[in-house]
């Protein structure tokens, strides 16, 4: 919205400072509506309310656009949570998947910052989910995770899987990191993401020193802990699998300055090109164990259909919404046949259609 001044009386009038001020108040709350949530005004001088939690009242959360706009420029077609889940749930239902008979399943990292978004996915199905996930998201669940999950499903209902990494992204715009409650500074996360990417640059490095990286020798994920990296330790049993199954979606032979994505052989991974190579790396574990890629037999074949969502979680200060960047949108059949691919309308969803 663009506010224009008389030429005659270039000298603000205390009506036109009301006007305007109520100008921009509505144009806060348009933009908020637009994302999902409630825009307060901004804040008095004088006056702050205490800071909401993000899903106990997800339409109070201060919308802060500065923030919005560096999260979008680093992860671009990234929805607010509340806008991403109230899209999806009319999604379903126009595609005949009943809340109330759907089983929400999900798998992230074991980290405390993804629960909140479980629990507001939750909230639009039955208030509840199963979990799959491990260490950055992994479905370390197996198949007889899968299998105690399919059984679970209500009769004549759906399954509905949401996966994927997450990543931090704190105040001050740094990706990788994220406000935690009670910590005064922004720390890692994904931890476990972080800690594979660590591991894998210093096996770069290591192979590049050799001058060939045919001849370089490849390091065990723990950093030397591990005499032999084929036989991980128990208690490192998921991280063991996170590094490996996030090196085998990069290519640290192609480039001496950088390791670069196999999915996007021009893209070298960072802090912010991380989640991706783990998305990269978590789909075919997801897609194996579900026999929607493989010719396996389906552990789902009580469900009448599965809904299938793989993205990106991002994680922000408790004072704002989490965004979730979706990168799949999947319906299969009993026998998992994949029948649509939603991943279009989701992303250019028509506001309109759900009010109808």
């Amino acid at each position: 919205m663009i506010l224009y001044c008389s030429e005659e009386d270039t000298t603000p009038s205390q009506n036109s400072l009301t006007e305007n001020n109520n100008n921009m108040s509505t144009f806060m709350t348009g933009l908020g509506s637009m994302l999902g949530r409630k825009s307060q005004s901004p804040p008095s001088a004088k006056t702050s309310g205490p800071k909401v939690d993000s899903y106990s009242a997800g339409s109070q959360e201060a919308f802060d656009l500065s923030h919005h706009s560096a999260l979008l420029q680093a992860f671009p077609n990234a929805l607010p949570v509340s806008v991403f889940k109230s899209r999806v749930k009319h999604m379903l239902k126009c595609k005949g998947m009943d809340a109330t008979t759907t089983l929400l399943s999900t798998s992230f990292c074991c980290d405390e910052v993804n629960r909140s978004f479980e629990s507001a996915m939750a909230s639009d199905f039955s208030g509840h989910s199963f979990n799959l996930g491990g260490l950055s998201g992994f479905p370390f669940a197996g198949t007889v995770g899968i299998g105690a999950m399919a059984s679970h499903i209500p009769k004549d209902g759906s399954a509905f899987i949401i996966y994927g990494p997450h990543v931090g992204f704190a105040n001050t715009h740094d990706v990788g990191k994220v406000e935690r409650k009670g910590i005064a500074e922004p720390n890692g996360c994904c931890g476990s993401a972080i800690a594979a990417m660590n591991s894998i640059c210093q096996e770069h490095k290591t192979c590049w020193q050799n001058k060939s990286p045919k001849k370089g020798k490849r390091l065990s994920p723990f950093k030397g802990k591990a005499k032999n990296p084929s036989l991980p330790p128990l208690v490192d049993i998921q991280q063991y699998h996170v590094c490996q199954q996030v090196t085998s979606a990069v290519d640290i032979e192609a480039s001496s300055s950088s390791i670069l994505l196999k999915s996007s052989p021009s893209v070298s991974l960072n802090q912010t090109t991380l989640p991706t190579a783990v998305y990269d790396a978590i789909t075919p574990d997801v897609d194996f164990l579900l026999g929607t890629t493989s010719p396996q037999p389906s552990l789902l074949k009580k469900a009448l259909n599965l809904a299938l969502i793989g993205g990106i979680l991002i994680n922000t200060a408790p004072e704002h919404q989490d965004y979730f960047l979706p990168l799949r949108f999947e319906l299969f059949n009993p026998q998992q046949t994949a029948i649509a691919n939603l991943l279009p309308e989701l992303q250019n969803f028509d506001s309109d259609a759900e009010s109808n």
